[in-house]
């Protein structure tokens, strides 16, 4: 079996060996938040806009943590990825309770647990299915309180599809661990602005930083999920997939265009942003 490095509240260890209570707030409520930090050849991509996500999403939750040895914590994890290609998962509970209640005490010590796993990031097109947001309010907040999530992609996953691309009342949303964008049929970039209903991806902001500085039209804002039948090009984003075409999505007549130009330009833009921000970690 392969050993995979972890941490609890600042003890490294083999993830196999830790052991946390049934009382953890994350157990009993999902009163907790996390952040996965993907690593390229050892290398960081985007340190510290993940910390900076890490703890706005502490602060609105009123976790009492010492981001100190939060930080510290992820940099030990990362350090058993050295020249290697992986993520660190870090997870912050409000703590752990004598007896599960709603109301929690005002003293209870924070519960930080964290984990460095090895990964390829080796993927292709992939289909999707169209479904209902179900989510809970606050998606701006990365919550451990997935469910909505894995009850709508595991409907997809039944269906033959990798992911779900959510709406609300027909505006898009995001997708299930992705934020998604998509051509237009009049070529320009549509995205959903940021809002409760959005997590703000760090892979999203890498893509449209650079889309900012190019020719190419951008719009956020509310996009309605009718514009999928006519564009040629939908594909999503994030720390793990990077930017991923999506080859169709079900419920919808989208069908990835392979050959459109301008998604290529997208591509290849992306990936410049991607090296540089590499390149600036090191």
């Amino acid at each position: 079996m392969v050993k995979i490095a972890a941490i609890y509240q600042g003890e490294l260890s083999d993830l196999d060996k830790i052991r946390i209570s049934p009382l953890s707030r994350a157990y009993t409520f999902s009163d907790s938040i996390y952040e996965v930090i993907p690593y390229f050849s050892g290398k960081p991509l985007c340190f510290q806009k993940h910390m900076d996500r890490l703890f706005n999403c502490i602060s609105l939750m009123s976790i009492s943590v010492n981001l100190s040895l939060v930080v510290g914590e992820i940099k030990k994890l990362a350090d058993s990825l050295k020249n290697k290609d992986g993520y660190v998962y870090f997870q912050i509970s409000r703590g752990n309770d004598l007896v599960r209640s709603h109301f929690y005490y005002d003293d209870i010590e924070a519960e930080r647990f964290g984990y460095a796993m090895p990964s390829k990031y080796q993927s292709s097109p992939m289909d999707a299915m169209l479904c209902e947001d179900i989510r809970w309010g606050k998606c701006n907040i990365k919550s451990t309180s997935l469910l909505g999530n894995v009850l709508v992609m595991n409907e997809a996953k039944d269906k033959g599809c990798g992911e779900v691309v959510m709406h609300r009342n027909g505006m898009l949303t995001e997708a299930g661990a992705s934020n998604v964008f998509y051509l237009n049929r009049d070529g320009m970039v549509r995205t959903s602005a940021l809002s409760e209903n959005i997590l703000p991806g760090i892979t999203r902001e890498i893509l449209l930083e650079a889309l900012s500085e190019s020719s190419v039209e951008v719009q956020e804002g509310k996009c309605s999920i009718k514009d999928f039948d006519e564009s040629p090009s939908i594909w999503l984003t994030s720390s793990t997939k990077g930017l991923l075409p999506l080859k169709s999505v079900l419920g919808t007549k989208y069908i990835l265009d392979q050959s459109n130009n301008k998604f290529k330009d997208i591509q290849n833009l992306f990936e410049s942003a991607m090296k540089l921000h590499l390149v600036a970690s090191e």
